[in-house]
């Protein structure tokens, strides 16, 4: 018998067993001889030669790195939304003020977005680019922004067929009685056509506000509708631009502005008008859901509360998780006297869509009408700490502490309100009201002149407003003519 020990075979690994670790070892001696390298290089080096690789790498990543970045963003920007927009040219009084071209253009973006996400329109919102993928571009300060955009735009156009707007434009300054007059004008190409041209004395936050709906007019003039009459109550802007809307070249336009000027037609009391507008909606799209809404509120107007209750449970089914189908549902059990199932209603809204102005607006409604006025308040305040940018829910919230006679308390709100909309007749009278009632005479003066000449030049307004206009103008007294002249 042998005295040498018995050698036994081990198990040999097999399929991606073998591989996986065979593979991890590799790694591993890769890492090692890796990490031995840098630091023999280290250790061999001399400070001056490891500050001149330091400052190689530096160039590689101020260079290399942020112009691969510029192509990774604007062509993804350009795929996914079809715009990219360039950096706007402000001038040097601007650009002391703290607004660079990028701050400039990432302002204008950004209020676009907030109309967009404030929007209560039926239609998904319009995407003009990504403001991300703009901001991180706009960060770039290195030759990368010499970069030819035509190029990558042809390119994409070429290879995937997909149409590339571009937007670019300048913001200008003039002096006019005293006053700077900031001007924003905005082109696309190709064409060269002329977008918008809007111009202020009101300072550079209300140029971009001003600047961001008339953009979202051209590119989405049927949500551009829907703001100017829900967010202003500019019933005559809003049936102009459905109108653009319903012209043409807008892809799915037509039924969504067709559903709007049903809302519109109810308002003035057209029902006729407003069934025949959202019977056309549903003929275009038989499984147009925001259309059972609109039916919904004109058979409330033809007095048939139980049809319209029945229309709107079916827009309910159809799209359970819609915000707008609970609170179309709430709007529907209130007009019923229903008041605690169309307040259930609104919350489970609120449960689908924290921001939605609607639903804040109407629960507040419904609480007043049941005379729980503590929840009204509580719903309002909770409204314009989630949607701030609300600025009307700013003004309702204004107006519910008016009534309770906390006019100091109001007086934020509402200056919010009116500085967001400064032509918004309602804003106007609501915040002079109180200005009035603090004893703030220079500014409740000014105001009220201001809607002193608004009525007479013939403009009009609905029974409530015109009758708070009169009083608000005989109250504050004979300063209106001082300031007019």
């Amino acid at each position: 018998m042998s005295s040498e020990p018995v050698q036994y075979a081990q198990p040999r690994a097999t399929g991606a067993v073998s591989g996986n670790v065979s593979g991890a070892v590799a790694k591993r001696r890769l890492h090692v001889r890796t990490r031995d390298y840098l630091a023999a290089q280290i250790r061999d080096r001399t400070v001056a030669e490891l500050a001149m690789f330091a400052k190689g790498l530096a160039v590689v990543l101020v260079t290399v790195v942020p112009i691969v970045l510029t192509v990774i963003v604007v062509s993804k920007a350009m795929i996914e939304n079809g715009i990219v927009m360039t950096a706007l040219r402000v001038p040097q009084s601007l650009e002391a003020a703290g607004y660079t071209a990028e701050t400039a253009t990432q302002r204008l973006l950004d209020e676009i977005a907030t109309l967009n996400r404030n929007s209560n329109a039926a239609k998904p919102k319009t995407a003009l680019g990504d403001t991300q993928l703009i901001d991180a571009l706009s960060s770039i300060e290195t030759p990368a922004g010499n970069i030819d955009l035509k190029s990558f735009q042809s390119l994409i156009q070429k290879v995937l067929g997909k149409k590339i707007v571009q937007i670019s434009g300048e913001i200008t300054t003039r002096n006019e009685d005293g006053k700077e007059l900031l001007r924003l004008r905005l082109r696309q190409t190709p064409g060269r056509e002329g977008l918008i041209d809007v111009e202020t004395a009101a300072g550079a936050e209300n140029l971009f506000r001003k600047a961001a709906l008339n953009l979202l007019e051209h590119i989405d003039p049927e949500i551009a509708a829907g703001i100017y009459f829900r967010e202003y109550g500019d019933e005559e802007s809003a049936m102009r631009l459905t109108a653009v809307a319903l012209a043409g070249g807008h892809k799915d336009a037509e039924k969504y502005a067709l559903n709007l000027r049903t809302y519109i037609y109810l308002s003035r009391g057209q029902v006729a008008e407003a069934m025949q507008a959202t019977e056309s909606a549903r003929a275009m799209d038989p499984d147009f859901v925001a259309a059972e809404y609109t039916r919904a509120f004109v058979l409330l107007a033809q007095k048939k509360p139980e049809d319209a209750l029945e229309a709107v449970r079916r827009g309910v089914e159809r799209a359970p998780q819609s915000d707008n189908s609970y609170n179309s549902l709430g709007i529907v059990l209130n007009a019923m006297g229903r008041k605690d199932e169309a307040i259930d209603a609104h919350r489970t809204a609120l449960s689908k869509n924290a921001r939605s102005i609607v639903a804040y607006r109407r629960l507040a409604a419904v609480f007043r009408e049941a005379r729980r006025d503590k929840e009204a308040s509580e719903a309002l305040l909770t409204g314009v700490a989630v949607v701030p940018s609300s600025a009307m829910l700013q003004l309702d919230y204004g107006e519910d502490l008016q009534r309770q006679g906390r006019n100091y308390e109001a007086i934020g709100p509402l200056r919010k309100a009116f500085e967001a909309q400064p032509d918004n007749i309602r804003f106007q009278i609501a915040l002079a009201e109180t200005e009035h009632a603090l004893g703030h005479a220079a500014e409740a003066v000014k105001l009220a002149a201001s809607v002193k000449s608004r009525l007479g030049s013939g403009e009009k307004f609905s029974g409530n407003i015109r009758q708070r206009a009169d009083a608000l103008v005989a109250r504050v007294g004979s300063g209106t003519e001082a300031v007019a002249k």
